[in-house]
């Protein structure tokens, strides 16, 4: 059974971003807007396997 390492969940997507943002440079794109969906989905998981991250991260949303 393969267990994974929260770090490596986050950091993995770092590689990636530093891609997306060299592209962005070399081609000059001001308004680009990129949403990474697999960095999503890994919170999405993270925060639905550990509950109090959930409870954290909600207190850390801006009050409405």
């Amino acid at each position: 059974m393969k267990t994974e390492n929260a770090f490596s969940l986050i950091a993995s997507t770092r590689e990636d971003q530093d891609d997306i943002n060299a592209l962005s440079e070399a081609f000059s794109l001001k308004a680009f807007h990129y949403i990474d969906i697999a960095r999503e989905e890994r919170l999405n998981n993270l925060l639905a396997r550990w509950p109090l991250l959930q409870e954290l991260a909600a207190d850390q949303e801006p009050q409405r």
